[in-house]
């Protein structure tokens, strides 16, 4: 009682001696004292057995903290942000969301958002992450109280949701955190309450096949996030129940490996594309980083698949020129920072990897909302400070290409973010992929500062689901193709008898053609089955070639598309591109393309001078459930085939009209 009385005298004293404070009193209040000795001290119900034997030493799992930053690493960087002005800069970023954002913030709650818990998870997952980072670096226990209180709040909760398993992968990653990096300063209660959450409502669900079936099999992002929070919260509970940590770690570890890992190829491409290339990637750098740290080994890990140490080239060519990144499968089109890139240029020591981030660092991005900024504190201890402290050189390479089940061709002109650096990117692939599109040898186009040929990306999920679309059933008859935005109708594509698009047709990247490539900037794709009608197909596999021409020092962009009819077919071929540029068909040749004060010629061709009929299209249906889609329009061509016939259309992109009379 005599405590409790010194306590509010001194709290009352502090008021009256600084003036009032803007933000209420946290529920779990602590009186500033001097620092604290930050090594961990055991519990009385620490686990005494012997470490396990295993896939790691378990013997070398040492104090809190112990995830991504250990005590060391916290007084290091303390040093460093005072005389780097990236550190700084990302630094001030955090604690300033701290101080405006989450003291004093209200108290999370169990809520569902249809059948998802995640907005909860990700929420309590910034506020933590960000509270923790803040109170280690500054020893302010008002970022201590209010991370305490949100942690006490989720782990009241009656359950993470285990009937989908990604909240419960990022709220178990949420409260590892929080436990990891103020455990010394935790009540004891709070201790114990957030590891008997972790029991209770990740390890239990994590090992149930009922649940875990989501998650354990799965070559997605799902294995990432899942297996990346789970691993996280094992290695931080691992004093108080060993042989319950190891089964989760060596769980985590061997399905990631063999499953998780296997998405990046031989290539690094990323199936699922720009926008959960961030998710996914995150986490398995999350993952990785973790074993790293607390074992100084992943056992391998990241040396998986040949593909994992090449995916971060892959995601420096996938941002355009305009601010927009190519935006296949369920993507959203703006470009936006990418945390894992600090992780790969350290350990892959290639600053150019670099060049995205802090072109996005300048323009405030980092400050700015964007997909994985909750997780902004961890990537501090992923940057190599003297890797930043000069001028990062543009990449080299003006061609990047990777195969597998998501082939892509990305191509930079010249990395100056200017009128003179043009980008194209073209995919190929099945639509049956994990987020996949009907969407074989789609491309976007940047030019002269503009997006010409776009693609539409993502609608989101829950109104879907909400108006009984089965969204997750990517099977041909599935009304998860009605949506505008997935199917082949609003993508850049050719299009035969107005067809949907066969599910398991797939576009291959040329692999031949692109061995042999040189110095040349091209793509060269084969669709199998695309435009196919059950097993009666109506075209061999259409070819479609694209190839940068120099045309006086201008480079244009040209596309050429190969197509046979079969015997006894006669197919109408549409060939299609959405664009937010204003349309105007001026010849039989030719479309002039206007945004933004800027004028693009799209100018048609046909080999032996076949008819073809230019047109546009709305990019919009009457179906209620389709998002609008203001200010585009597709636009293209029709073209009627005879039987065993072989049309070749050329596409010009330039600033001039070509031979359009």
């Amino acid at each position: 009682m005599k405590k409790i009385l010194l306590y509010t005298l001194l709290l009352w004293g502090a008021i009256f001696t600084f003036g009032s404070c803007d933000v209420d009193i946290p529920e779990i209040e602590k009186p500033v004292l001097p620092e604290k000795d930050s090594s961990s001290q055991p519990d009385d119900e620490d686990d005494p057995s012997a470490d396990p034997n295993g896939i790691f030493d378990y013997s070398k799992i040492g104090e809190h903290p112990r995830l991504f930053l250990n005590a060391q690493d916290f007084d290091h960087l303390k040093q460093e942000i005072t005389n780097n002005s990236i550190l700084k800069i990302i630094h001030e970023i955090i604690i300033n969301r701290c101080n405006k954002e989450f003291v004093g913030a209200s108290t999370l709650t169990y809520q569902k958002s249809g059948k998802r818990l995640l907005t909860v998870s990700r929420k309590a997952l910034e506020r933590i992450c960000h509270l923790a980072y803040g109170y280690r670096m500054n020893n302010d226990y008002t970022y201590l109280n209010q991370a305490e209180k949100d942690i006490r709040s989720v782990c009241s909760f009656p359950d993470w949701n285990p009937t989908h398993y990604l909240d419960i992968g990022e709220m178990a990653l949420a409260v590892a955190i929080g436990l990891d990096w103020l455990y010394n300063d935790l009540q004891p209660e709070t201790r114990k309450m957030a590891q008997t959450a972790l029991e209770n409502y990740a390890f239990k669900t994590a090992t149930d096949p009922t649940y875990s079936k989501q998650f354990i099999e799965t070559t997605t992002n799902w294995n990432q996030v899942c297996n990346g929070g789970l691993l996280a919260a094992a290695l931080v509970t691992y004093e108080k129940d060993k042989s319950r940590a190891v089964e989760i770690i060596e769980q985590s570890f061997n399905s990631n490996k063999t499953k998780g890992m296997t998405t990046y190829g031989t290539d690094g491409n990323y199936p699922e594309g720009y926008m959960y290339w961030g998710y996914g990637t995150t986490y398995q750098v999350i993952l990785i980083a973790a074993l790293e740290k607390v074992f100084n080994t992943d056992n391998g890990l990241s040396q998986t698949t040949a593909g994992f140490l090449k995916t971060a080239e892959y995601m420096l060519f996938m941002a355009g020129t305009t601010g927009k990144c190519f935006n296949y499968s369920d993507c959203t089109e703006p470009e936006e920072p990418k945390l894992p890139m600090w992780w790969f240029a350290k350990k892959q020591g290639n600053s150019s990897l670099l060049f995205n981030e802090l072109r996005l660092l300048k323009k405030g991005a980092y400050a700015s909302k964007f997909e994985e900024r909750r997780l902004l504190p961890i990537i501090m201890g992923f940057i190599d400070s003297e890797q930043v402290k000069g001028t990062i050189s543009a990449p080299q390479k003006k061609l990047w290409w990777g195969d597998g089940d998501t082939p892509v061709v990305l191509i930079h002109t010249d990395w100056t973010y200017s009128d003179t650096d043009k980008y194209f990117g073209m995919k190929g692939g099945r639509s049956n992929t994990s987020h996949g599109h009907m969407d074989g040898t789609t491309f976007v186009y940047d030019a002269y500062g503009e997006r010409w040929a776009m693609d539409l990306g993502m609608q989101e999920y829950a109104p879907l689901e909400a108006a009984g679309i089965d969204l997750w059933n990517s099977s041909q008859s599935s009304t998860r193709w009605s949506i505008f935005r997935l199917n082949n109708f609003s993508h850049n594509v050719i299009t035969i008898n107005n067809n949907q698009y066969h599910y398991q047709g797939k576009a291959f990247v040329r692999t031949d053609y692109m061995k042999a490539i040189g110095t040349k900037l091209g793509a060269k794709f084969e669709c199998f089955g695309v435009n196919r009608n059950g097993n009666d197909y109506d075209v061999d596999a259409p070819v479609r070639t694209a190839e940068f021409i120099d045309n006086g020092g201008d480079l244009e962009l040209v596309i050429k598309d190969e197509i046979k009819s079969r015997a006894n077919k006669t197919p109408l071929v549409r060939w299609a591109m959405a664009t937010p540029a204003t349309a105007e068909i001026i010849s039989n040749h030719c479309i002039k393309l206007s945004q933004n004060g800027k004028i693009l010629y799209l100018t048609v061709q046909e080999q032996n001078n076949h008819p073809f009929t230019l047109k546009t299209w709305p990019a919009s249906t009457d179906n209620k459930y389709d998002e609008a889609n203001p200010g585009v329009t597709m636009v293209g061509f029709e073209a009627q085939m005879s039987a065993k016939d072989t049309r070749v259309f050329t596409t010009t992109f330039a600033k001039e009209p070509k031979n359009i009379n």
